[in-house]
This record gives C-alpha cells, structure tokens and sequence, in this order.
C-alpha cells in the first residue's frame, strides 16, 4: 500500500460468512449426484456452471466483505474489489439494526439500497444518495469506526 493510503487508513474490519460454506457446499451435492446420474453431455455444462457459481459462493462467504474506514469515508470490498465508496460528506446518520433471514444474505439490494451482510446485525448507513447495511459480528465496533470516520465524539 502507499504511503498515502496508509495514513488516510483509520481501520479495516471484515465480516466473513464462513457459517456458511458447508451449507453451500451440502446445496451442491443435490446437482452433483444428478450430473452423476445423467452422464450426459447436454448435462455437462450446466453442472460446471453450477458448480463455478457454488465455489465462487463460498469464496465470497469465506473472504469475507472487508470495510475500510478512512478519514474521508468507507470503502466496501470483497476478494480484494471495491464494491462501493461510501463518502464522508454523504453520511446522514447511522445505527444498530436486526436483519431478518428474509432480506437475505450476501450482496443484496434494490433501487439506491445495498446490503452486505452475512449474518444477522447491521449498521444502517443512511447516505445522501440511498440506504446502505453493514453486517458485522461486532456492529459497535462498526459504529465506533463510523464515529471515527465522521468526526462523532464518543457516545455516551
């Protein structure tokens, strides 16, 4: 990393959804033994799709989204690219929520809203230009950083 992008650096957090590779992996088996069975050509791709987008789903779950707070915003990032910046000036606010199972896990959104998020807390960022969650193990750490980020004095 340069030198430049080091010192804009406050932190990095990640929130992996290792949880769930051995639940994608078991979902593969279903498709696997079907392939088995058909020994078909007409068969073959189709399976090889399957299984690309099987093993990218857990490389995406066991990486991880990694959250950058720098002194002029976040950046979110998965498997080493950024999927968004979020500006220090387009923060309106920000809170702890419960995420249901319903909203879904992975990258999720509609419209101006996004959600990266593996489990069942967020960070609601609410931004000039639309909505945005950050799952995490920890959301007070989440919130701390956001604190950092934007200039808060603690809460108390």
């Amino acid at each position: 990393m340069s030198d430049a992008f080091q010192n804009d650096l406050l932190s990095e957090e990640t929130h992996s959804g290792r949880a769930w590779v051995p639940i994608i992996l078991l979902a593969l088996i279903g498709p696997a033994f079907a392939l088995m069975l058909a020994r078909t050509a007409s068969a073959l791709w189709p399976g090889i799709l399957v299984a690309l987008v099987g093993v990218g789903a857990c490389a995406m779950a066991w990486s991880g989204f990694q959250y950058r707070f720098r002194r002029d915003g976040v950046e979110i990032r998965m498997l080493g690219f950024r999927l968004r910046s979020i500006p220090k000036q387009s923060i309106v606010s920000y809170s702890i929520e419960r995420w249901a199972l319903i909203h879904g896990y992975g990258i999720r959104g509609i419209g101006s809203t996004r959600a990266y998020v593996w489990g069942n807390r967020v960070v609601h960022i609410r931004t000039s230009s639309g909505d945005v969650y950050l799952g995490s193990g920890d959301p007070e750490q989440i919130v701390r950083e956001l604190d950092r980020v934007t200039g808060v004095l603690a809460r108390g």
